[in-house]
């Protein structure tokens, strides 16, 4: 197809809000078509997304517990934030410590926080059925104040932190939920993103953030420790997020980010290391 008629095709797509249909077909197809991103920013994270997270798409955070998935997504909010752009938290079961966010660089004043239930109440002990329905209801509710943010607008970054969920509760949604949150968000110019164990709700044009704990994890001497400062993220391209906090707390925790996505990318290359770290005053 000549030039000037996929520009035009192009420009007739962005004219309807389509544009985000157009992808590269293959490597070596030469058509070279840009999709809207937002910094992550993790500079060495940023260029294997190539640009960070895609606007429009809910992309996913995914790991076992201390693989570094919440400091990865404060490290969002705070890049999100530090732009001078609002941002949303729902914080499903009411895990997330303000004194954290504040020192891994999150602008508060500029963080929409949805709190759900607390721990606690969420998880009754479980019954003859095996159903946690304090779980359901509060997985339930965070859904609904995520479609509610997503219907509002302004948030350039919506963040849904099903982290701590049970999984047999996690399978009960309905892969329809998903389907109509991303209606919701498609066009918009944010981007969303839901922190879990395992993929459960990328969209077709998102991305999946795997983190895994890496093999060298506490091997970090208390030199290397002793340079970082504060609560944060950081990778071999960025330097560390911190809020002038002194004394070790634990040594970094070292993880890999693999990306995961349904459409063929050029430049998609190795994980990603990053490392989080948390002092104490």
């Amino acid at each position: 197809m000549p030039a000037t008629c996929r520009a035009d095709v192009e420009a007739l797509l962005r004219a309807k809000k389509l544009d985000r249909t157009l992808v590269p077909v293959t490597k070596g197809s030469g058509i070279s078509v840009a999709i809207e991103t937002m910094t992550t920013g993790l500079t060495v994270l940023d260029q294997q997304l190539g640009g960070g997270l895609p606007l429009g798409h809910f992309s996913e955070v995914v790991g076992p517990r201390s693989s570094g998935r919440t400091s990865l997504l404060m490290a969002m909010l705070a890049a999100t934030t530090a732009r001078g752009e609002l941002a949303a938290l729902v914080d499903t079961f009411d895990m997330f410590d303000v004194e954290s966010m504040a020192a891994a660089g999150v602008c508060l004043d500029r963080l929409l926080w949805v709190r759900g239930e607390t721990s606690t109440a969420a998880f009754p002990p479980l019954t003859a059925g095996r159903r946690q329905p304090g779980a359901d209801r509060a997985i339930e509710r965070a859904l609904k104040a995520t479609n509610l943010v997503l219907q509002a607008g302004g948030m350039s970054l919506v963040a849904l932190d099903l982290a701590d969920a049970p999984m047999h509760a996690l399978r009960r949604i309905p892969v329809t939920t998903w389907l109509r949150l991303q209606k919701v968000l498609e066009g918009q110019q944010a981007a969303a993103v839901v922190t879990g164990t395992v993929p459960l709700s990328r969209s077709a044009g998102g991305v999946t953030l795997a983190l895994t704990r890496d093999s060298g994890l506490g091997t970090r001497d208390s030199e290397d420790s002793r340079r970082d400062s504060g609560f944060g993220v950081r990778d071999s391209g960025s330097e560390t997020r911190t809020s002038g906090l002194r004394g070790p707390l634990f040594p970094g925790i070292e993880s890999e980010v693999r990306i995961q996505r349904a459409r063929l990318v050029p430049g998609m290359g190795a994980p990603v290391r990053l490392t989080a770290t948390a002092l104490v005053a």
